[in-house]
């Protein structure tokens, strides 16, 4: 076990990014809840969160069997290929992660041609800012944690 899992950081702050875009776009289909024919946006990022965190549940299952590889044994894992050393240097995050905004073009019409249901956003705003505040206080317990290690504390 790593003494501080960047990939945890790391992934919670691309997930927290998400979470202020996605704010973002509610926050401009709230303002625009009253203007003629705009069409409501969301983001979508978690998908990408999911595929950088089964990249590097991969890189982890290299490094272990690269980790085990024994010339002189007969049962031993395979070498480290190329295609696999190029693969566990690509642990850039943020070159990786762009959240994606959309435009949301449902057929409901509230007499303008807008699509915006202020109620709907309001939830997903508080949603969206539970999901924001749990992953805050998640990654401050780790980086507090690291920080009692680092002045010699316990717990």
């Amino acid at each position: 076990m790593d003494l501080f899992n960047i990939r945890a950081v790391e992934v919670t702050k691309l997930a927290m990014d998400g979470l202020l875009k996605r704010q973002d776009a509610i926050s401009a289909n709230t303002a625009n809840a009253m203007t003629d024919d705009y069409q409501r946006k969301d983001v979508a990022f978690e998908d990408q969160l999911r595929d950088i965190i089964e990249k590097d549940e991969i890189r982890k299952d290299i490094r272990m069997k690269n980790s085990m590889y024994n010339p002189a044994s007969a049962n031993a894992p395979q070498r480290l290929t190329r295609e696999h050393a190029l693969f566990l240097k690509q642990t850039d995050y943020d070159s990786s992660f762009k959240p994606e905004v959309l435009r949301d073009y449902s057929q409901i019409d509230y007499g303008n041609g807008n699509n915006v249901c202020i109620e709907e956003e309001m939830m997903d705003m508080a949603k969206t800012g539970s999901k924001y505040t749990v992953l805050s206080t998640v990654q401050s317990k780790m980086l507090s944690n690291l920080a009692n290690i680092v002045r010699g504390g316990g717990n």
